[in-house]
């Protein structure tokens, strides 16, 4: 709705006065209204009429164009005004520049040092049995991170196109680039920390992560944010990292299983916030704050990981293709990260399709759509501590139990997706029940996974964290596609048969072992 009514704004103005497309706002308003047009062509029903009818009735009540432009901060400004505003800019962009020079020129520098001298001692582990105190918040924090690194500035795409001088597919591009580097880091600096221990990893995670958001702040440039956003794509390999801490000082599976399941759903808080603060940031201030959010919160936990972070990585560690081949020898222990996987991809999808199900096919707002979120993330743990109460057992029977406990949340996605139920209840219904019936697979199955695999927690970890970003991407898309060709029913529908496949994947693999077999 910003941006409807700030194009409309722009297009306005222009066609008021035409002095003003001296300042180049013609093109910002045709920029702003292609994006928009797109965005209604592929995502909404408003008929075109409508839209124009609504333009002209709120450009009735800007008659003024001089008086609009001060509103908007473009007026005229003093000579000085403008010689600072655009020294500061240029000295911004310099000092991006530089920083992701040094940055590139220092992953050089330890490539070539680690192949002509060899990869360095590892420090010895400190052995516990437990998480020592201050780590798990430290673990939650950092993998909180990953996600806010993204979600916090694309409610801020539009406006940074402009200040960037780039297009939208460059500008969707900051995001594409992130994911694909972010998969490459964990296949590299995950399988590293096996050899070199996970602390110096981790701090060097959390040091590119602080000064590549730095440059993103300070860019004014699209290439090089382009770049810097790769760069901190490397860098949410930390991620891989907080997985494979936990196997290492958690030996035991009910134990992994406690804190996967604390770390899943403290992290749901990130989840929610994030785009919240993002679209906040939009609408009252500037997409470089977010960035500036971003370096400050990355540089505090690099301080809090060197003063509290133990290494935990195991003493001895293989050659990397042997590493590769335990990890993807059985196709049974593969069966529960691919399970995992599309199961998460639901509740991934329910965050990527919730805002438009609500804000353009029922005319809801963005805080009917904060609340409906929140609602189901606290159904959602209603349901999860339920659940916990009544399954007890091993690792395993929980989660075949908790497998189990999907199908009737699927049976009610197949018939409401029969009955074409249009109504926002005949959606929300179904999918709060699904979403919440997930989150025990979800944290069970990585459980599993991870028990025989100490030696190479890293490599599995990454694994892990891949598949499951794969699978929630395209399932985050084909979902999508689903509500735009059928509606709600359509992506009921789509999530419904989602889940069976991840059933049907799980006692392919792990269902069909016997008791003497079982991981507990």
């Amino acid at each position: 709705m910003a941006l409807r009514s700030f194009c409309l704004i722009l297009l306005q103005a222009v066609a008021e006065e035409s002095a003003y497309t001296d300042m180049h706002v013609y093109d910002a308003a045709v920029s702003i209204l292609q994006v928009y047009v797109d965005l209604e062509q592929i995502n909404s029903t408003l008929p075109t009429a409508a839209w124009f009818a609504q333009y002209e009735g709120l450009t009735r009540h800007f008659a003024n164009p001089a008086v609009l432009f001060d509103r908007l901060g473009f007026g005229e400004q003093s000579p000085a005004k403008k010689a600072a505003s655009s020294f500061a800019l240029k000295m911004g962009n310099q000092i991006s520049k530089v920083i992701v020079c040094i940055v590139l020129a220092a992953l050089g520098i330890t490539v070539a040092l680690l192949l002509s001298l060899g990869l360095p001692q590892k420090q010895p582990r400190q052995v516990n049995h437990t998480l020592p105190r201050g780590v798990f918040p430290l673990l939650v924090m950092m993998v909180g991170m990953v996600y806010c690194s993204t979600e916090i500035y694309v409610p801020s795409l539009p406006q940074m196109e402009l200040d960037l001088g780039g297009d939208q597919s460059l500008m969707s591009g900051t995001v594409q680039v992130n994911l694909l580097m972010k998969a490459v880091g964990c296949f590299v600096i995950a399988p590293l920390s096996d050899r070199v221990g996970r602390r110096p990893c981790v701090l060097a995670c959390l040091s590119l992560a602080f000064l590549t958001s730095v440059a993103c702040m300070l860019t004014s440039d699209i290439i090089w944010c382009l770049t810097a956003r790769a760069l901190q794509g490397l860098s949410e390999a930390v991620e891989c990292l907080c997985f494979a801490i936990i196997r290492d000082w958690c030996d035991d599976a009910d134990e992994r299983f406690r804190v996967y399941a604390a770390l899943w759903i403290a992290t749901i808080f990130f989840n929610m916030a994030s785009p919240l603060l993002g679209g906040m940031l939009a609408i009252f201030s500037s997409w470089r704050v977010a960035f500036l959010l971003l370096a400050l919160s990355w540089g505090s936990l690099l301080n809090l990981a060197y003063v509290i972070l133990p290494e935990s990585a195991p003493a001895q560690s293989g050659v990397f293709l042997e590493d590769l081949a335990v990890v993807t020898a059985d196709w049974r222990q593969n069966c529960l990260i691919i399970a995992a996987g599309l199961c998460y991809s639901c509740y991934h999808s329910f965050l990527a399709n919730v805002s438009y199900v609500l804000e353009e096919g029922h005319g809801k707002g963005l805080p009917a759509t904060c609340v409906v979120i929140a609602g189901v993330m606290a159904f959602m743990y209603v349901v999860t501590q339920v659940q916990s109460y009544f399954l007890d057992g091993s690792v395993m029977e929980v989660a075949r139990c908790a497998m189990l406990c999907t199908l009737p949340a699927v049976l009610l996605d197949f018939v409401a997706a029969g009955l074409s139920v249009r109504s926002l209840w005949g959606y929300l219904v179904p999918t709060a029940i699904h979403v919440s019936l997930i989150a025990m697979p979800v944290m069970s199955l990585p459980t599993l996974y991870m028990q025989p695999l100490e030696k190479v927690a890293g490599l599995a970890a990454s694994m892990e964290v891949v598949t499951a970003g794969v699978l929630s991407s395209v399932c985050s898309v084909l979902s999508t596609e689903a509500l735009i060709y059928a509606g709600p029913a359509g992506i009921v529908l789509f999530q419904g048969a989602v889940t069976f496949s991840a059933v049907l994947i799980f006692w392919l693999g792990q269902g069909i072992w016997s008791r003497g077999q079982r991981c507990t």
